[in-house]
């Protein structure tokens, strides 16, 4: 699994990891240190960037599937060969 910087997420993803650190902030009734900080912000980006891949899988999954359609036509020999022949 690839791990997104912040620069590489969508707005939403962006979104989240703020949500999650304001989330935080509130639990805990006070600013977060620095090392909180960078725990909550690496946590958050583990969970987006793990949304992400399955995302990516998902749809490496269905360009697969839409590619391999059977087909009920039987193979063409003449459209496998080339038109001007090998060189």
């Amino acid at each position: 699994m690839k791990m997104l910087t912040i620069q590489e997420m969508t707005d939403t993803q962006k979104m989240q990891v703020r949500s999650r650190l304001a989330q935080e902030r509130k639990k805990l009734g006070r600013e977060l240190t620095k090392s909180e900080e960078s725990k909550v912000k690496k946590l958050a980006i583990a969970e987006v960037s793990k949304e992400a891949d399955k995302q990516a899988k998902k749809q490496r999954a269905q360009k697969r599937k839409d590619k391999l359609v059977p087909s009920d036509e039987t193979y063409s020999w003449s459209s496998a060969n080339h038109t001007r022949g090998y060189r």
